[in-house]
């Protein structure tokens, strides 16, 4: 069965009005049972497909043998990581949200300084948690649009949410071992010292689902597929390929 679009945040919708585990676990079982294509490291349009998370035997380590994990335990772990980090999980509904409050700052900024609203520059999160720009700006203008964003506490908080999960959930796609990796996003070094030089933030807040229209009827700021191929661009682009399996 194929999966397009709008049954993907149809069922992210489900998952925000409900009711919880088993929603998640039905939506992850899609994920392996479908036919959805998943490349390296693109959402779509590839010839790959996301592998089956259930392993035919224990996880080990060494020459010792040492178990890490059991079968079991490696497919709830990847099936966790696939749908936080490919679906309408914690990082997109916080992204979502955070879009939402970028809108609401674009459109003062646009009130009070236009010119600025209108040039070319980025921000992130430093390894502080605090809002970074960057840019074709002057240190003033710089100085300024830090000041306006780090001021905004729901704004960082939000910001804050989006690398916290990112960096949770490609940790946990890898796997406990430390020479743990992966085809996926969490084959790339991205961490808390080096994200705000990976991922710019306003990029991924301007994929906006205006054109998306089951993403505007159920209430989304973000559209899902804009949202993860920006993801996957920019990691490609400027990450490294560290734990490629």
């Amino acid at each position: 069965m194929k999966v397009n679009a709008s049954q993907l945040i149809e069922i992210g919708a489900l998952a925000n009005k409900g009711t919880s585990k088993s929603v998640n676990q039905e939506n992850t079982t899609t994920v392996q049972n479908s036919d959805l294509k998943l490349a390296a490291d693109t959402y779509h349009g590839s010839k790959e497909q996301i592998p089956d998370a259930t392993c035919s035997r224990p996880i080990v380590l060494g020459e010792a043998q040492d178990l890490i994990e059991e079968p079991e335990q490696t497919s709830a772990r990847l099936n966790e990581a696939y749908y936080q980090l490919y679906f309408n999980g914690d990082m997109y509904k916080a992204a979502d949200e955070l879009a939402g409050e970028y809108n609401q700052f674009m459109s003062e900024l646009t009130s009070s300084d236009p010119q600025l609203a209108q040039k070319d520059w980025a921000f992130s999160v430093d390894k502080e948690g605090a809002i970074k720009v960057s840019g074709q700006l002057s240190a003033d203008q710089i100085s300024y649009l830090e000041d306006k964003l780090n001021a905004n506490e729901k704004f960082v908080q939000l910001a804050n949410d989006v690398k916290d999960n990112f960096l949770k959930y490609t940790e946990l796609e890898r796997g406990p071992s430390e020479q743990g990796t992966s085809e996926y996003w969490g084959k790339y070094d991205v961490n808390n010292e080096n994200f705000s030089q990976i991922i710019d933030m306003r990029a991924l807040v301007k994929e906006q689902s205006t054109e998306d229209d089951v993403s505007a009827r159920i209430g989304y700021n973000l559209n899902m597929f804009g949202f993860i191929d920006n993801i996957s661009s920019q990691l490609r682009t400027k990450a490294q390929a560290t734990y490629a399996a």
